[in-house]
């Protein structure tokens, strides 16, 4: 039986065990650290350049979306993604405004030569779409390097394949990193995603595409779905497969800039509901659970893809952000009204409040959230990575 390779967390725990062990040797590459656990992004300090911020690092690609490019012919919107899973990251810290984006592109020759212009454009669309009104500076594109290696990549049309990585680094001011200490009457405001996001596409092409989909013969047996890209099932509700996969990532960086430069209040931070789900909210705080007890509704390709997958609820909001893509901790409700408020006025996005912080009991773990859906109570204890 060929192996699954969307089964990928348990070389993921691997490669971070390894990587430790191996950067554990130069301690002092670490020594300028200064992020507390929990923050999507890393914070350095460096008091001999910029004694009054922390310099803020993110580091993402695509991931396997990128096979959407090639397939659908659209170039652009997948730069989106890349640029948004950095700026994402560095959301939650709501006072934290990029710098630079740096870009690494590795690519078949054709890529090279005839999308080079879309690819361009559609950096150009994403560095516009994360623009921050009022900002101290402007986002510079900092370094833009490509290399042709036709003999390493490669993806499901043949000469198309290619890989992107971006890296975004930013500054805060050191007085106004939030505390990350959510407590007891917090509240939560959740806000809308716009599909999958960038996350799980491996897992989710191969129990959606039929094998007629690959032209690699050592790929086809991982297809096991029925659908192809053009194909539109009634749940999507008019949308076809593959354009309800290639949806762009939600942007929250300008949304979360907006709220900080609103409110001076280092009890508000955010969540990133990207890879590991609902898990994400227990990346920071002790003895406290997090209760989802309005959660958003998920959209038509999240009740798609649990439908193809097979996947119950509990696997579901551990994969994928099931329609809420982001959240905020607000100290108080009013505070979490304006938020909502704020957000919704805006009309890029769409936010509720969705639940609250409290106690931990004593027979609980010290660190959950806690989900309430259809009568049933489903748990997330941990931060899994």
């Amino acid at each position: 039986m060929a192996r699954d390779t969307a089964d990928y967390e348990a070389s993921e725990k691997i490669a971070i065990s390894e990587g430790k062990k191996a950067f554990a040797r130069s301690p002092w590459i670490f020594n300028r650290q200064a992020s507390k656990r929990g923050f999507f992004a890393e914070l350095r300090e460096n008091n001999h350049v910029h004694p009054n911020y922390y310099s803020v690092h993110c580091v993402d690609g695509v991931g396997t979306k990128l096979f959407c490019g090639p397939w659908s012919g659209d170039y652009q919107s997948q730069m989106l993604d890349g640029i948004e899973m950095n700026a994402n990251d560095m959301a939650p810290l709501i006072h934290a405004y990029p710098s630079s984006l740096d870009v690494y592109m590795a690519c078949q020759t054709e890529v090279e030569e005839e999308h080079m212009g879309d690819i361009a454009e559609g950096i150009r669309k994403g560095i516009e779409r994360i623009r921050i009104p009022d900002a101290p500076y402007d986002l510079n594109l900092g370094k833009l390097e490509t290399a042709s290696l036709d003999e390493m990549i490669a993806l499901g049309v043949k000469g198309k394949g290619y890989d992107i990585g971006f890296v975004m680094s930013g500054f805060i001011e050191k007085l106004k990193v939030p505390d990350l200490n959510p407590v007891s009457g917090n509240v939560i405001v959740g806000v809308s995603s716009t599909g999958l996001h960038s996350n799980g596409y491996t897992g989710a092409r191969h129990v959606i595409f039929t094998p007629d989909v690959e032209y690699r013969e050592e790929w086809k047996s991982q297809y096991r779905g029925k659908w192809h890209f053009d194909d539109k099932p009634e749940i999507l509700r008019g949308e076809t497969v593959l354009e309800a996969l290639s949806t762009p990532t939600a942007s929250y960086l300008v949304e979360a800039s907006l709220i900080g430069q609103r409110f001076d209040n280092r009890d508000i931070y955010g969540i990133n509901i990207t890879g590991n789900g609902l898990h994400n909210f227990n990346r920071a705080g002790s003895n406290v659970v997090f209760e989802i007890t309005d959660p958003l509704s998920p959209l038509p390709i999240h009740n798609f893809l649990v439908q193809e997958s097979g996947w119950d609820m509990k696997t579901a909001h551990r994969k994928q952000n099931m329609g809420m893509g982001f959240g905020y901790i607000a100290p108080d409700l009013e505070t979490g009204e304006k938020i909502r408020g704020l957000i919704n006025e805006r009309g890029i996005n769409y936010a509720e409040i969705v639940g609250r912080v409290r106690d931990a009991r004593k027979s609980e773990s010290k660190l959950k959230t806690v989900l309430y859906l259809g009568g049933r109570e489903l748990e997330f204890e941990g931060y899994t990575n």
